[in-house]
């Protein structure tokens, strides 16, 4: 019975997950369209990167559909190349001293209210080094990189996150 409510309480954050991914992709979506990118390193432009689903392209309906399906089932997107436009943030670890970084997608003024479960997590390729090239910290961006599922937390109670790896940052001007 313990096991039916973690999973009754998975399915739930899943959901809900979805739900606020959805809501704030939409108000990037206008701005991304019309948002003349250049890369982090100068090396290439957002139209450079091949993607298998770029969702700054989607309209409304798709948006919610492909992030239905990420949530629902990711193994489907294992692999793929993703490209997402948000807002940049990082933040440092204390507890092992390691940088993360996040894109929070939507924008900061109509997205803060979900900006908790609107976040992806990515790697940048090993060309960027903090904080040379890489685009001041809450400015608007868009970032391709490889989907990768890894999971957390314990035998007992463990999930899986999706991350982009090998990701290249774009900033709108």
């Amino acid at each position: 019975m313990k096991r039916l409510a973690f999973n009754a309480k998975r399915v739930f954050a899943v959901s809900f997950l979805a739900v606020v991914v959805a809501l704030c992709i939409l108000n990037a979506t206008c701005d991304a369209k019309s948002a003349l990118e250049q890369s982090g390193d100068a090396t290439a432009t957002n139209e450079d990167v091949k993607v298998d689903f770029d969702f700054t392209r989607m309209n409304s309906t798709m948006m919610a559909t492909y992030t239905y399906r990420l949530a629902a089932n990711p193994k489907e997107f294992d692999g793929k190349t993703l490209r997402i436009s948000g807002i940049f943030l990082t933040r440092v670890d204390k507890q092992d001293g390691k940088r993360y970084f996040g894109c929070l997608i939507g924008n900061a003024g109509g997205c803060s209210c979900c900006a908790p479960g609107g976040v992806l997590e990515f790697m940048p390729k090993d060309s960027y080094a903090w904080p040379t090239n890489f685009p001041p910290l809450e400015s608007r961006i868009t970032v391709a990189g490889r989907l990768e599922m890894f999971t957390v937390g314990s035998p007992d109670q463990s999930f899986t996150i999706p991350r982009l790896i090998d990701a290249d940052i774009f900033r709108s001007r």
